[in-house]
């Protein structure tokens, strides 16, 4: 009889002892989901942290009243591969540039300039805009800006040309050089710059675009007069701020378009074809990423030139733009290069 009690005593502990092991393992079970599942939030919070995410956000999502377009579309390409050609026409296709050639553009008043001194754009040199500020066509050549064809070519300058992460909206947009110019300080950047494109001094997770402005400057991006945009970067900061931006890839044979930028941009044939080849890494680098989603399109000028309205057509199918304008495609750029 004790040998019995002594059994089921023996028994009795050990279904107790299992049942606190399943207890400990569903408590270490519990512990592991919920910090797995805080490390998930910290990953997220961290990708946000730049403004990046995986998620596409939809243009709907905007605030009406964003100094931001609802559609972006970007013209990239080497100096002298027909991007401004093609910036332009696919402008003027989307009703941000008008067809007549010419557009006035108002530059920023202060002291100096009280009224804001107006000039005249024949074409779209760095960005264009719809009159309801829903769609903008931007243009940048890698490299952007210029001092002149020599300065462009000294071999200091030209080995420390900066990359910036993105072109910034028109407002909130100023050269480097500018912002210690006393008359641009009187000139404050819009709110809507920090508000809403999250462009500021503070620490606030989010990038500026080019170098962040200090005191005065707060709210601007400062570039410098000269540089390239990293255009896989461009995409994703303007997707963290929810605008459908598309790049658009203009190119041309790269002899061809050398000896262009050679003899418009820096006659210099080692540093020309130095920069020549930081613009195609950049390229490939975008085609890479986001090639396969539609978000980067490229344009070939010799196809162009040589296909004419069906290919351009299916160009403005492909940017969701319903137009049949056509600019004269009978004068080839290249003509003049070939003996």
């Amino acid at each position: 009889m004790g040998i019995v009690r002594a059994a089921a005593s023996s028994d009795g502990r050990k279904r107790a002892k299992a049942r606190a092991n399943v207890a400990l393992f569903r408590l270490g079970l519990l512990i592991l989901v919920i910090y797995i599942t805080r490390l998930c939030q910290l990953a997220a919070e961290s990708s946000q942290s730049y403004g990046y995410s995986n998620k596409d956000y939809a243009p709907s999502q905007r605030r009406p009243s964003s100094i931001l377009p609802r559609r972006l579309i970007s013209v990239f390409g080497s100096e002298s591969s027909g991007s401004t050609f093609l910036a332009t026409t696919i402008a003027i296709a989307a009703g941000a540039f008008p067809e007549e050639g010419g557009v006035n553009r108002t530059l920023p008043s202060d002291r100096y300039n009280n009224t804001g001194r107006t000039i005249v754009e024949r074409v779209v040199a760095k960005r264009a805009m719809s009159p309801n500020g829903d769609i903008e066509v931007t243009h940048l050549s890698l490299p952007w800006g210029s001092l002149n064809k020599n300065l462009n070519c000294d071999v200091k300058f030209s080995r420390n040309i900066e990359t910036v992460e993105a072109l910034v909206p028109e407002p909130c947009f100023r050269f480097e050089r500018e912002s210690l110019w006393r008359h641009r300080l009187e000139v404050k950047a819009p709110s809507a710059c920090r508000d809403e494109v999250h462009i500021s001094e503070a620490e606030n997770g989010w990038s500026c675009g080019a170098k962040c402005g200090q005191g005065s400057n707060d709210g601007y991006a400062l570039y410098p007069i000269r540089f390239l945009t990293n255009i896989t970067s461009h995409i994703e900061w303007n997707l963290a701020r929810s605008v459908d931006v598309t790049a658009v890839l203009s190119i041309r044979d790269q002899s061809i378009s050398l000896e262009g930028k050679k003899n418009a941009h820096c006659k210099q044939h080692q540093i020309a074809r130095a920069e020549q080849i930081r613009a195609s890494v950049i390229m490939q680098q975008a085609i890479r990423k986001y090639g396969p989603s539609g978000r980067v399109i490229v344009v070939s000028y010799e196809s162009l030139m040589m296909l004419k309205e069906p290919y351009l057509y299916r160009i403005y199918e492909s940017l969701g733009i319903d137009s049949k304008y056509s600019p004269d495609l009978t004068k080839d750029g290249n003509a003049k290069y070939v003996q």
